[in-house]
């Protein structure tokens, strides 16, 4: 099956005659579409506490129960990483064959039991189990909200709400240093990294339970042939978006895509029409998580290898990840205007340079400055790619290829941060940045030769 759309003069069943599709791009936002928004961020923003939280939580425990750098490497950011590798490929799968509210009955409350029990653990097997169990339940967050959220927005706004999404989920990582910075001053007790995790694992099961209200993507029902599904439920919708904003009728459906219902089979992914997309972004997750987690899991390492005490290392973290937020706000106004992978290129690129330039400079107030920067653009880069990566691929299996190519970055972020730890950090900052700028150059010209044109169209027109 090489396309997903048919001409216009095609209907589909159904009780409008129309396509999910016609119905979704045509709705004005509303209160729906904020409150869908607020349901899926709300898991996205505890799973940051912890993705991009890893680096404190490794510094304090590092500190407080006197692990090596290499031992809590992998008790903490390794252990997570693996485990959400592990969840994304499941999930991923499950979100296509069973549907996209599915991973929601379950990945917030794994993940809440693994972080709560990982924080009354002292031995570093434990906690590298328990942490891999929470990251096995939140690896299908970033795939399936990335699908989730593709799915019910309009082209012409996709990538705005997006990073909508993400700009509050973004929250997470000066809050969690914030956090780490109050417990640990002035002087890190043997429960503050225990807080840290008792705080997430709370939060997650909380979400998990207001998460439930969530409703099925129409999308999906219509993609797997469940058309009265369909219909009902973009009923309700378009009656409750009607009723939300005073209107007697919606827009006119501007033209109609027909979705051929399809069994989610795994293989599919790597069927001749998706091959080259699917072998296109596995080589992008592989190695952009270099780029991104390279920084962004080690930044306050960097900070303790120029010499920062580790008081004012939590400080500045503080202030570097409040970039990923700044950025993340900035990228809203920007992500529909620009062609997706021309903006994952160049953000790309200008975190490389600025990261360089973070390594070797020695100035402690402008090193700061730099990591704000750094994290300013890296999280627009971040924005981007999570865009695309639900864009690129058809409704039938976009959940599994998401699921798949993000489960790649799972094991190459921890293979990277290991590696990183282990080899280059203890040559200095400069030669790691080195091996960061490989991972560039190997993303700029994948992206830049076998990406598809994306911004501005329906997903069953990419699809093509």
């Amino acid at each position: 099956m090489t396309q997903e759309t048919t001409p216009h003069d095609d209907r589909v069943p159904g009780g409008s005659g129309f396509s999910v599709a016609d119905r979704l791009e045509r709705l004005p936002f509303s209160g729906f579409h904020r409150n869908f928004l607020l349901m899926v961020t709300a898991g996205e923003f505890v799973e940051t506490l912890m993705l991009l939280g890893n680096g404190v939580v490794l510094a304090l425990v590092a500190k407080v129960l006197n692990f090596s750098p290499a031992v809590s490497t992998w008790a903490i950011p390794v252990s997570f990483f693996v485990g959400e590798f592990c969840g994304a490929i499941a999930s991923g799968y499950v979100a296509d064959k069973l549907g996209r509210k599915q991973v929601f009955v379950y990945d917030l409350l794994v993940f809440g039991i693994g972080m709560i029990l990982a924080g009354f653990m002292s031995n570093a097997a434990l906690i590298a189990l328990f942490v891999f169990i929470g990251g096995i339940g939140v690896g299908g967050e970033f795939p399936v909200v990335d699908t989730y959220t593709a799915e019910m927005f309009p082209g012409r706004d996709r990538g705005r709400r997006m990073a909508t999404v993400y700009t509050i989920a973004v929250l997470a990582a000066p809050i969690i240093a914030a956090l780490a910075y109050i417990v640990s001053h002035p002087a890190a007790g043997p429960d503050s990294w225990r807080i840290l995790m008792w705080t997430m694992g709370a939060l997650g099961l909380i979400v998990w339970i207001i998460r439930f209200k969530v409703p099925e993507s129409p999308r999906w029902y219509e993609s797997t042939g469940q058309y009265e599904k369909a219909d009902a439920l973009m009923t309700q919708i378009e009656d409750r978006v009607k009723r939300e904003r005073g209107l007697s009728e919606l827009p006119p459906v501007a033209e109609s895509v027909r979705v051929t219902p399809s069994r989610a089979r795994y293989s599919d992914i790597f069927a001749p029409d998706l091959r080259k997309r699917t072998v296109m972004m596995l080589v992008f997750q592989f190695f952009q998580s270099g780029i991104f987690y390279g920084f962004t899991a080690l930044a306050p390492t960097f900070l303790l290898t120029k010499g920062i005490s580790l008081v004012h290392t939590l400080l500045f973290s503080m202030i570097i990840y409040a970039g990923f937020f700044v950025g993340s706000v900035v990228s809203i106004f920007i992500i529909d205007k620009v062609e997706r992978k021309h903006g994952i290129i160049a953000t790309a690129i200008t975190a490389g340079v600025l990261g360089t330039l973070f390594a070797v400079v020695a100035n402690t107030a402008v090193v700061v400055v730099l990591g704000f920067l750094t994290t300013f653009t890296l999280w627009m880069f971040s924005n981007f790619l999570h865009t695309y990566q639900a864009e690129v691929f058809p409704t039938r299996v976009r959940s599994t290829a998401a699921g798949t190519v993000y489960s790649v970055s799972r094991v190459s972020t921890s293979l990277f941060t290991y590696i990183i730890t282990t080899i280059f950090l203890p040559h200095g900052l400069l030669p790691t940045f080195g091996l960061i700028w490989v991972f560039i150059v190997i993303v700029v010209a994948d992206i830049a030769v076998f990406g598809p044109r994306t911004s501005q169209l329906k997903v069953e027109e990419i699809a093509q």
